[in-house]
Parts: C-alpha cells; structure tokens; sequence
C-alpha cells in the first residue's frame, strides 16, 4: 500500500469514528425512525474497519472508545447500591484520567429498576446497538440468573460488581462473566463458622425470601453446622417487608432456645429490622444480631444510630481496615464525596480497577476474546480491601474474609473492630465445566 493511500486510509477512518462517536455515546437505543442513519453508521463502520486492519490493526483498538454499560439501579429497592457502585467506579476511572491504552472511557447509563426484564433488553441494547466492551453489574441475584444466557451468546463480558448469586460462578458459569463482589456462599460461609465456634450451637435465621436470601441463609447454615451447630430454625420475610412485628415476636418466644439470629434484608429493611429489634428489647448479652456486613455498615449507620452496636458482621471490606492502602483510598473517597466509602463503593471501584488493568495489559486490544479472559484471570488487584485474584477456573473472586463487630470509635462514629479474618478465601463453584 503506497504512502498516499494509507494517509488516505487513516483520514477516513479518523472521520468515521467521528462521525460513529455523536451516536455511540447515547444510552438511548436507536428507533426505527432513524434507521437510514443506522444502515449508514453501520456502513460506515464496516468501512472504516476494513481500512483501519489494512493500515494498523493494533491503532484502530487503541484509537477506539472503551465502552462499558452500567447494569444497575438508580430507583427502588436496590438504588443506594447502584449509586454506590457508580461512585466507586467513576472514582477509578477519575484517577486513570479518563482513558487507558490510549481509549477515550464512555460510560453508558440507565436504570435497570433490578427489574430482570427491563435488565434483559438493556443487555441487548447494549452488546447490539452500543457494541459495549464489558458490561457492570447488577445487584441482584436473580437478575444476574436472568441475563446469563444474553450475556454468554453475546460474548460480551460482565463484570460482576455485586450480585452473589452461586449458580453464575457455579454450575453456571461462563467464560465471559467475572465476578468482583463475592458470591452468596463465600461471604456467609465463613460467619457461619466463626459463629459455630465463638457464639454458641444454637441459631435462628431471618433471610428475605427471594434467590439471594436463601442461598445466603444456606451457606451461614452449612458453615454453622459443619462446626458442630444444630440445624438453624428459620423464618423468610417477604421481599420489601417494613414491620418485623410477627418475627419479632417469634424471636421473643425462642429467647431461650437460641443464641443468636443470623439475617439479611434487602435495602431498607436492613436497618429497620435491626432497628425493631433493638426497639423490642429481645436483644442481649445472650442474645447476638449477626449478618453479611452489607447489614450493618456505613451506608445504613445513619439510620441505625446506635442499634448497630454490637452487631457481628462477616465480609470483603470493612472501612476500619487500618491498611495504608484502605487509608489512601479512604482519603481520596471522602475528598470527592465527603462521606466515608463502604463495601458497595469498594466493588464499584475494584470493578474498574480490575477492568483497567485487563485493558492496559493487551494495550488496548480486546479482540482476542480468550486473551481478554486469561488476562482478567491472571491479574493481582491490590485493593482497600486487601489483594484479590479472579480464580480462572470459576470466574469468582478470590478474597479475605473478615469478621467484624460494630462498634463506636474514640471519635463517636460507629465503625467495626476486625475480630478475625479468614485469607483468601475460593468459592468452590460446584458444577462448573468451562
């Protein structure tokens, strides 16, 4: 190819991507009534792309937008998680100045309401119109179920900055879908055993009964009795249920039969169940409240007040963590947002360092889909919340676990003194064949 022609070559590209760019940044889809402009984008995509791999193959993917769809809710039940992880994201993406391997960083954002329909058609939307290279969230697990399918016919890859569902790094599984939160199992595994072995033998569980809840109460259960605890009696609220009266009532009259109650609640209903609880006086020095730390933690604190106190929480981050990397961050965290970080801000932000340093490792270059997966597999992060891996076999994150109780510092805020941590903890992924 002569000088001239590939001069030439570059121009059209450079005009193609400019004229690709002023529709590739909305995060509305296309409608039929712009359907000649779609025919000619796509036209002129498939121009560009055919000169750019006959001038510089390697030029074209770094001169190319990054592109990521946000899969997360921004109303109902599950807002304050979505919000929380897309600060921690924007934070990381802040400090990589907005662009890696020489790729411009375009975020696209709707709220996915954690509806799994209204999740599903922003899956397609965003791997057939947007052409997304990675897709972050949801929050819950049976939305993450739900897109499974979409997301593995498409090759695109999730990221998976919160959701906990088992099954999506178990029998499940996918090449294309890597989790950075944690799974159900691996978070509640380890209370279950520190509890079994520190508490007492005895417990009632209190899980909203939707996916995430029961798999939750599950593992806390399997941990709990394989260190010597008896089968937990078990009471399922209803997703979204406010008054805990009839529960707490129940916790009144096995007062005497057990030695602590394990929970998880959704939302708000976290600290109102806590908060009842407190109010009702069934609490004690027999009698321990205990959960994941997304129960008890610097999002709910402000409700809470002092109900939290003494609350044994089990999780991946805990802000207490007196680590110069945890307090790095949390300086950073609290100049941009004025509040301290919890353990939603941290998967927001983890996701996209984890992402950033996939990107910058193939120096831009994405189309090799199996050289993506090996790279996000093989990466170390070392994060606030202490180093992690991505365990190539499952696609789950491999992490500390630590156990911590709520407790109020010199300074009057609440917080958590660690009590123990359980290191590097793997999720087995049963049932995983990639």
């Amino acid at each position: 190819m002569s000088l001239a022609a590939v001069k030439q070559a570059s121009l059209f590209v450079f005009f193609a991507q400019v004229q690709m760019r002023s529709g590739l940044i909305q995060t509305r889809p296309v409608t039929t009534k712009g359907d000649n402009m779609k025919v000619f984008k796509n036209t002129v995509l498939a121009t560009a792309m055919t000169l750019s791999f006959a001038v510089c193959a390697p030029a074209s993917a770094q001169g190319k937008d990054l592109k990521v769809g946000l899969l997360l809710p921004f109303s109902q039940v599950f807002a304050a998680y979505g919000e929380a992880i897309k600060e921690g994201f924007d934070l990381a993406i802040e400090e990589a100045g907005g662009q890696v391997a020489g790729r411009k960083i375009v975020v696209l954002k709707e709220d996915s309401k954690e509806d799994p329909k209204v999740s599903l058609q922003m899956v397609r939307r965003y791997t057939k119109d947007d052409n997304v290279d990675f897709i972050v969230g949801p929050i819950a697990s049976h939305v993450v179920a739900a897109i499974r399918d979409e997301v593995h016919r498409s090759k695109t890859f999730l990221l998976v900055a919160n959701a906990g569902n088992n099954e999506i790094t178990g029998k499940n599984c996918s090449p294309y879908i890597v989790r950075t939160s944690f799974s159900n199992w691996q978070v509640n595994h380890s209370m279950g055993q520190y509890a079994a072995e520190n508490i007492g033998k005895s417990a009632l569980t209190v899980s909203a009964n939707y996916d995430s809840g029961r798999e939750q109460a599950g593992a806390f259960r399997q941990g709990f009795m394989e260190k010597g605890g008896k089968a937990p009696q078990e009471e399922w609220p209803a997703l979204g249920t406010a008054d805990f009266a009839p529960i707490i009532t129940s916790i009144r009259a096995k007062q005497a039969e057990v030695d602590m109650v394990w929970s998880f609640l959704a939302g708000s209903a976290a600290p109102r169940f806590i908060t009842q609880v407190t109010q009702a006086g069934v609490r004690g020095p027999k009698l321990k409240l205990m959960g994941p730390v997304y129960m008890a933690d610097e999002l709910f604190f402000p409700a809470m007040g002092d109900a939290a106190l003494g609350v044994l929480v089990s999780g991946h981050y805990m802000a207490s963590l007196d680590t110069p990397r945890n307090r790095a961050f949390q300086a950073r965290f609290q100049k941009k947002y004025n509040k301290v970080a919890h353990v939603m801000h941290v998967q927001g932000y983890d996701t996209a360092k984890l992402m950033l340093a996939t990107v910058e490792a193939l120096k831009g270059d994405l189309s090799d889909k199996a050289k993506v997966r090996k790279t996000l597999t093989s990466i170390q992060v070392d994060s606030p919340r202490g180093y992690f891996r991505i365990d190539p076999r499952t696609g789950n994150v491999v992490q500390n676990i630590y156990i911590g109780e709520v407790i109020k510092r010199a300074d009057g805020a609440l917080g958590h003194k660690i009590l123990k941590t359980y290191e590097q903890v793997t999720d087995k992924g049963e049932g995983c064949a990639l």
